[in-house]
């Protein structure tokens, strides 16, 4: 009989030990679930990258060196040019304006005036003319009769001054008569009308070789001087515009390496920051908010079929190199957290993941540099969840497959 009750007794204890240890096994904490990543060595890069512009780094503008009449400009945006040699466009002499009724009576008053005035010019010519040989006549006579001894030397002298004087008001009036014919010439141009236009086209070269940009005025029409044309760019001198947050821009200094990116080809071109303007601008956000930036401009490096796709406005992105460090250690980005105003992660130790503050140096799009906190080697939570916390029980789920 004590042997059956010590056997029910130590039944129903194992069967409490069952119950309890199922319970707690039930009512204990899980592993959190987590994608872990390592902490590796390498390179990294400290920079800063924002997006701008493609633009020509030296543009001429042609211009109308006369006024007139512009033909028609053949040439459009792409065609090549050479400087020198490449006919831009011609310019041919305005045409004469429309006269109304009023004007052509003037005109025509004007021309019958400058006829009338010609004709009396005609008649002092000939007049003039008349007494100059009746002056030559004269002249000889009396150095004929001089000679012989019959005339005195004053007459002479009278003869001679006096048929001077008679060819000099001859050549006088030939001039004044030129003057009334030319008269006569501008009063008759007034009367011109469209219908006389004419004259020689002045031709407009290329003053660089490139590639037209725009064409500022291509159909026909009348034009003055100093108006722009046709704009020619130099492609070998394309350059980006990238503009810079002025608290970025302050850091970046001319000769810094830099690449251009998403441009719509593969990969990134190599670059060297040319410029940083002094002068800053006031750029509104798409959120509607002021920003203060600045444009640094990039020359483009290498080979110009690598980016002879690239023309003037194309959208690039453009990303400066501040500083280079050939063994970092890295983090994954998404592995930062932030704690107490500064950075950490956590660290997965003995199945656990532990906090740890840690002192960010150069950030790039997928990794961050570690200056102090971490060694190479060690794994860290990814993208922590808010299950995460201090201390807690973790279990790495098995990588996906790519």
């Amino acid at each position: 009989m004590a042997k059956f009750k010590w056997a029910r007794w130590a039944i129903g204890a194992a069967a409490a030990l069952v119950v309890v240890v199922m319970l707690g096994l039930l009512l204990a904490p899980r592993p959190v679930a987590v994608d872990g990543a390592i902490v590796s060595v390498g390179p990294i890069a400290d920079s800063v990258a924002d997006q701008g512009a493609a633009r020509v780094r030296e543009a001429y503008v042609v211009a109308a060196p006369v006024s007139g009449r512009l033909e028609r400009v053949d040439l459009h945006v792409g065609d090549r040019v050479n400087a020198g040699a490449t006919v831009v466009a011609r310019v041919r002499p305005a045409s004469p304006g429309l006269l109304d009724t009023r004007s052509r009576a003037q005109a025509q008053a004007t021309v019958a005036a400058a006829e009338a005035a010609v004709g009396a010019a005609r008649a002092d010519q000939d007049r003039y003319a008349a007494e100059a040989r009746k002056a030559e006549s004269d002249l000889t006579r009396v150095q004929t009769l001089a000679r012989q001894g019959f005339a005195a030397r004053q007459a002479l002298d009278a003869a001679e001054a006096q048929a001077r004087a008679a060819r000099a008001a001859s050549r006088a009036a030939a001039a004044q008569l030129g003057v009334r014919r030319s008269e006569l010439a501008v009063a008759r141009s007034a009367l011109m009308g469209p219908e006389a236009e004419g004259g020689r086209a002045v031709p407009v070269i290329a003053p660089a070789s490139g590639y037209v940009t725009r064409v500022l005025q291509e159909s026909e029409g009348t034009v003055a001087v100093g108006a722009p044309l046709v704009e020619i760019g130099d492609q070998s001198g394309l350059e980006a515009a990238i503009e810079f947050l002025t608290q970025d821009a302050v850091r970046i200094g001319e000769g810094m390496r830099a690449e251009v990116f998403d441009w719509g080809g593969a990969g990134a071109l190599p670059a060297t920051v040319r410029r940083v303007e002094p002068q800053g601008f006031t750029k509104v956000s798409a959120l509607g908010v002021e920003e203060q930036r600045v444009l640094v401009l990039l020359q483009f490096e290498g080979p110009p079929a690598a980016w002879a796709r690239i023309g003037p406005g194309y959208r690039v992105w453009g990303r400066v190199f501040l500083r280079r460090e050939t063994r970092a250690v890295k983090a994954p980005l998404g592995a930062l957290v932030r704690a107490d105003g500064g950075w950490a992660v956590f660290r997965i130790a003995d199945g656990r993941a532990r906090l740890t503050p840690v002192t960010v140096g150069a950030m790039t799009d997928r990794e961050a540099e570690i200056r102090k906190g971490l060694r190479g080697g060690e794994r860290v939570v990814a993208f922590p969840s808010d299950k995460v916390v201090d201390g807690v029980r973790v279990r790495e789920r098995e990588p996906r497959p790519n």
